[in-house]
């Protein structure tokens, strides 16, 4: 029969003919189903978060041909993901109790627990004096030990730990080179073996910076606390980064070993500056809630007499308060310190009390991670007047000591960690000085936010005394009075103290202060604070009697720092008072 003979089929025939096979054709529709896993609670964690059989679940795409495929697939996986957790031995079956509901049920079995441990070190560590101790920090550091369950993430991570202490100290090239668990899932026991071979020694080699331009190369050098041909060791280069991000004359530091250009077992080190400007000119309209508008004008220059010392001036003028400063700063040095020389005249009237002091240091500060330690001589002059009554003059040569450690969770928005700040000075002697006396100050913030979305609960505290003969002959910016932000809010800034002739409020030889406020979240960046403030200044603790206030303000995270407003009720005259203060206490 050829073609022509064949029956003619007219296109409606075709049509009816299609539509009837597509009808008759299985829908490949998404499938619904749920997946339940039955397995001890750790395992079935571990089980719902990676098998593809509970995850496709939520595919679209998903078809009953596809769901069987995974089905099928599914002991194999969940067995892989067992091994890693130590259960070699495990039994899974899945099974569908109703329809398109799936149990995976597991049988793990008893855990692989670990027989034998041998870790061996080798290399040119063998021949380093401390080669026992560096052997004992790499026992410590494993975390499978013997008669422990085998875990898959704790084999990981035991070897990245014992290879870590050696990369970061003389040995940046060391290497393992052999890794073995022997594993029998009959008697559920295993053998671990690590091999590691420490490589050579490597020392630090030249140092390259680029980007230096406008300061003397020696203040970039000089803040390293090594040397071409020590040992290399990681935290050397962490230090000399951070030395560099503090200097004043670099805004950028890129501190890095170049492993692949070692030569003769020298490292060389690259190091990428971006500078500061030679010179800084700070403009600025202050405001402060005690005192009122104030201008600030601020200059520094980075490089004098081509050196890198930083030398600066500043004029801070307020209605009650005027200060003109000037410092000497030089380079911070390889052993972290950093030295400076300060002077100043300042002219204050508060609460009736005018002075004019000279003030002039020299000072040696250490600047480590989250400490700050300073170490100085200060002479104080100064001239007082209570009221309308002038008094006789003062001064003081000290011995100051002071520490500060910062450790919060973000500088800028703290929601966890602590602020403390302590001094101790002492006059040198009767040297320069109109009377003896010895002054100790502390003070510290706490934060803390069990839970962050309902807000932080901040704690404060302040005391300070000072130990003297006569302390009518001590300056009185080394005496004590409280009051006003960050101290005793809804009281007058530094009205708490002793009374003076002609209404004056004098400083006092104790002080203490607290705080406890609870900051509650509002909207992005703004809370709402509650607070309770308590603390005075007395001339012993004999005759100290707190005093209190209530308040409430606001708090705005800004990028800058954080900005408080608060309004507060004195417990003592009921009056309402506010202030405003910016960044934290210190």
């Amino acid at each position: 029969m050829n073609a022509d003979m064949l029956p003619r089929t007219s296109p409606l025939a075709l049509s009816s003919a299609l539509a009837l096979t597509l009808c008759a054709a299985p829908a490949w529709a998404k499938v619904d189903y749920t997946v339940s896993v039955d397995a001890p609670s750790t395992l079935a964690s571990l089980l719902n978060d990676h098998l593809e059989l509970v995850s496709a679940s939520n595919d679209a795409d998903l078809d009953e041909f596809q769901l069987q495929a995974i089905i099928k697939e599914t002991p194999h996986a969940a067995q892989a993901l067992l091994e890693t957790e130590g259960y070699f031995s495990a039994t899974i079956r899945v099974e569908e109790p109703t329809e398109h509901h799936y149990v995976i049920k597991v049988d793990p079995g008893e855990p692989v627990i670990i027989d034998d441990v041998t870790l061996q070190l080798g290399g040119d560590i063998r021949q380093q004096a401390d080669y026992q101790k560096r052997l004992a920090a790499v026992l410590e550091a494993w975390s499978l030990p013997i008669g422990a369950p085998y875990r898959q993430d704790d084999w990981s991570s035991s070897k990245r730990a014992i290879l870590r202490l050696l990369t970061v100290d003389r040995f940046p090239l060391a290497k393992i080179v052999k890794s073995q668990a022997d594993i029998d899932p009959q008697t559920q026991r295993s053998q671990l073996l690590v091999q590691v071979d420490s490589g050579p020694l490597i020392r630090f080699g030249p140092t390259h910076i680029t980007g230096n331009q406008r300061y003397p190369l020696s203040v970039a050098t000089g803040l390293a606390d090594f040397q071409q041909g020590d040992p290399y060791q990681q935290k050397k280069l962490l230090d000399y980064q951070s030395a560099l991000e503090q200097a004043a004359q670099y805004s950028g530091v890129v501190v890095s070993a170049d492993m692949a250009r070692i030569d003769n077992n020298q490292v060389p080190v690259e190091v990428s500056l971006t500078e500061f400007p030679k010179q800084k000119l700070e403009l600025g309209l202050t405001y402060d809630s005690e005192d009122g508008p104030g201008t600030r004008i601020g200059y520094d220059y980075y490089n004098l007499f081509g050196k890198g010392w930083t030398g600066s001036a500043l004029l801070d003028w307020k209605n009650s308060d005027r200060n003109l400063s000037f410092g000497l700063g030089f380079p911070r040095q390889a052993d972290n310190y950093s030295h400076s020389i300060t002077s100043s005249f300042k002219q204050t009237d508060i609460q009736g009390v005018k002075t004019t002091t000279i003030d002039a240091g020299a000072w040696r500060i250490r600047s480590h991670e989250k400490i700050n330690a300073r170490f100085g001589v200060e002479f104080i002059q100064e001239k007082e007047t209570i009221g309308n009554t002038p008094s006789n003059n003062t001064a003081a040569l000290l011995g100051v000591f002071g520490w500060t450690r910062r450790d919060v969770d973000d500088t800028l928005r703290p929601r966890s960690g602590t602020l403390l700040d302590t001094s101790l000075s002492s006059t040198l002697g009767s040297a320069l000085s109109t009377t003896s006396f010895v002054r100790g100050y502390a003070r510290g913030v706490a934060y803390w936010s069990p839970w962050p979305k309902y807000g932080t609960l901040l704690t404060r505290l302040e005391i300070g005394q000072v130990w003297a003969k006569d302390s009518d002959e001590v300056p009185s910016s080394q005496l004590f009075r409280a009051g006003g932000s960050n101290s005793v809010r809804g009281y007058d800034y530094q009205s708490l103290g002793l009374p003076g002739p002609d209404g004056a409020v004098v400083g006092g030889r104790v002080v203490a202060t607290a705080t406890l406020e609870y900051q509650i979240p509002v909207a992005k960046d703004w809370a709402l604070a509650l607070f309770h403030d308590a603390g005075n200044a007395a001339q012993s603790w004999q005759s100290f009697k707190l005093e209190h206030a209530n308040g409430i303000g606001v708090r705005w995270m800004s990028p800058i720092a954080p900005l408080s407003m608060d309004i507060a009720k004195a417990e003592k005259d009921g009056k309402l008072r506010w202030n405003m203060s910016l960044g934290l206490a210190f």
